[in-house]
């Protein structure tokens, strides 16, 4: 297991199931034969992606940073996404029950459904983080996001949210910011430690494939404000140095950014401190 450890934390990368996309909606407006050279498809047009939730201890108690795809998916689900499932509390430090808050960057199927179980049962002692406009379209989908949301699993949340709007400290070091872009309430996750910042990106930069400003997803609701929202954060992970976790992945990531020769944002990987 991949750990990353600041002064008063330390980061946990957890794996919860890996599955797959279609690479042309995972990339938008960029051509294939650009995105195919970082991510070969399968020949269903699917890129191989993964979720890799957070586990953070800190003085005060356990953190998690997301949930996950998680478990218990029917096998239509399975076959189309190409869902492999995984328990990410399989080799962690502590269960679930350990848990003292949940923060989630929102609540797609792919970073939520480990919150729940197929049959609409919470599976944890703790509070999930949301924006509350979030919560609202997770509650009310249109038809471009309705597939996004499993209601048996969006309903089984309610009675266990801590409502936030913008930004907010929701655990001591631990803060939120509303970005949009991918929905009208998605929010980053900030850990800010006495020697390090970390940063959990969620869909603002969903692989390490994606940093480059115009590769937005068709799956961004607000592809513009994306856009517009990369330049804002971009400045804030360069100037301090931030290590940005990415959700999804293949196998786990934690990066620096950095402007190549050509003016182009990428990642450079940054070693975990311990396994």
């Amino acid at each position: 297991m991949r750990v990353f450890k600041g002064k008063r934390v330390k980061i946990y990368q957890l794996n919860s199931g890996k599955f797959a996309l279609d690479g042309g909606a995972m990339f938008g407006v960029v051509p294939k034969v650009l995105w195919s050279k970082l991510i070969q498809p399968d020949p269903l047009n699917r890129i191989p992606m993964a979720t890799h939730p957070l586990l953070i201890e800190t003085e005060k108690g356990w953190v998690l940073v997301e949930a996950g795809l998680g478990q218990g998916w029917d096998e239509k689900f399975r076959k189309i996404y190409d869902v492999v499932e995984e328990d990410p509390f399989a080799d962690a430090p502590v269960g679930r029950e350990e848990v003292s808050l949940i923060v989630q960057t929102h609540l797609h199927f792919d970073h939520a459904g480990e919150l729940s179980t197929a049959d609409g049962r919470f599976r944890y002692n703790a509070p999930v983080v949301v924006q509350a406009m979030e919560w609202a379209d997770a509650l009310y989908p249109h038809e471009r996001s309705r597939a996004s949301y499993p209601q048996n699993r969006v309903k089984a949340l309610e009675g266990h949210l801590k409502l936030v709007s913008g930004s907010e400290e929701v655990w001591p070091g631990i803060y939120v910011h509303r970005t949009g872009g991918h929905t009208r309430g998605h929010q980053i996750v900030v850990i800010k430690d006495a020697e390090r910042l970390f940063v959990f990106t969620g869909d603002l930069l969903p692989t390490r494939h994606h940093s480059p400003l115009p590769y937005v997803m068709a799956y961004d609701l607000f592809p513009e404000e994306m856009l517009f929202v990369r330049k804002y954060w971009y400045s804030l992970f360069i100037n301090e140095r931030a290590v940005l976790f990415t959700p999804h992945d293949r196998e786990a990531f934690a990066g620096e950014m950095y402007v190549d020769e050509r003016g182009k944002h990428r990642l450079r990987e940054v070693e975990p401190d311990g396994d």
